[in-house]
């Protein structure tokens, strides 16, 4: 697929669009409502919004087919050291060949172009059905919402549109949040003696999982389990010997690792150590809408079959494109835990731009690989 200049600008101008549209997880109605209207200007057949706010847009070819969903998440993550930005986090600047700004990367430029690729084709250029969903809440609840889209269409491939830098993704580590509780005695802290301190029962434990083997594996590496908070209470704590300490754990996994073999390491290794308490993380957030989503905190890694036909097809667009091939482990979480972890449907994961830069001050997109990443979709859509 090659863009008109036309189409081009229109991407470069809707993600700048996007950017400057804030919205945190549980807050991404504007970005929603210009996602609705963009997808309308472009004819869509049917544009639906479902009631934890993601957007559905689809596009039917003129003969019958297969259906591919291409995914982009809407919310962005908060702006953190604003002293270190030099370009407006949401003012989608365009400069030095390149647009600024929080969520360019993760992940509005992809946004921008799997909304506007697939809408140039004309209908007897590709057969099925295209659905590209604008989802919510990917920072917080990774996959909750997608789910919701997956659950309700029967989909043969799906596209995720993370940050790869045009690399193909065909594998991604899982991720897990763990929660270690020990339990003391509340004491006053002039007589230690009289209590059981929780944090001092709670700092074995920490040690005892930070010795924990990890498990390696050729394509994604080795596995993260990283102690990220601590709380104790009473809290504040002035006077007090705190009879309960929490421990939060961010956790990157390999395939094959179910809940029960995970959890199953960490009480091995907590073994000998009384009143400790060990569960997956349970999250929460109330939508835009104000349906509320949740989730266990447990998504499995997964690793593509090289010889599956649809990232074969995938290759063969990233060539016809004139991109070099270069594959691609995810380290990071995303909505493609779900749609290839979880349900094991052919999934990839590309898309403009360097994982790097997210969450980071001065993030950025570069135009090239933008429409390059434009022109590689609407390829996808074709061939499929």
């Amino acid at each position: 697929m090659t863009l008109t200049d036309e189409q081009k600008d229109e991407i470069i101008n809707f993600t700048s669009e996007l950017v400057k549209l804030p919205g945190e997880s549980g807050d991404e109605s504007k970005t929603a409502e210009r996602v609705i209207r963009k997808m309308k200007s472009l004819s869509y057949d049917e544009v639906s919004v479902d009631e934890y706010g993601n957007v559905l847009g689809i596009l039917k070819g003129d003969q019958p087919g297969r259906t591919i969903v291409f995914d982009g998440h809407m919310d962005v993550v908060p702006i953190r050291e604003p002293e270190l930005w030099e370009h407006t986090p949401f003012g989608g600047e365009i400069a030095q060949g390149k647009i600024w700004g929080r969520g360019t990367a993760d992940m509005k430029g992809a946004l921008a172009a799997m909304i506007c690729a697939p809408a140039y084709l004309k209908r007897s250029e590709f057969a099925g059905t295209i659905l590209v969903s604008a989802s919510v809440a990917e920072e917080i609840l990774i996959g909750a919402a997608f789910s919701k889209i997956l659950d309700r269409n029967d989909v043969d491939a799906v596209v995720i549109g993370e940050p790869t830098g045009l690399k193909l993704g065909i594998a991604e580590k899982g991720r897990a949040g763990i929660e270690i509780i020990s339990h003391g005695t509340v004491a006053h802290s002039s007589r230690p003696d009289l209590g059981d301190n929780a944090v001092y029962r709670m700092m074995e434990a920490v040690e005892k999982i930070r010795t924990l083997p990890r498990r390696t594996d050729p394509v994604l590496g080795e596995e993260v389990i990283e102690l990220v908070e601590i709380s104790s209470l009473p809290s504040p704590g002035n006077g007090s010997i705190p009879g309960e300490c929490k421990s939060f754990w961010e956790c990157r996994l390999l395939q094959g690792e179910t809940k029960e073999s995970f959890l199953g390491r960490w009480k091995k290794g907590l073994s000998g150590i009384e009143k400790v308490e060990l569960k997956i993380a349970q999250i929460n957030l109330e939508s835009y809408t104000g349906v509320n989503m949740s989730m266990e905190d447990f998504l499995p890694g997964w690793i593509t079959d090289n010889n599956q036909r649809f990232t074969a097809l995938v290759k063969k667009s990233i060539g016809e494109c004139d991109r070099d091939l270069a594959l691609y482990a995810a380290p990071y979480g995303c909505n493609a835990l779900v749609s290839a972890g979880v349900r094991n449907i052919p999934t990839v994961i590309l898309g403009p731009g360097d994982i790097s830069l997210a969450h980071k001050p001065n993030e950025f997109i570069k135009i090239e690989e933008l429409l390059k990443c434009a022109e590689i979709y609407g390829t996808i859509c074709r061939t499929f």
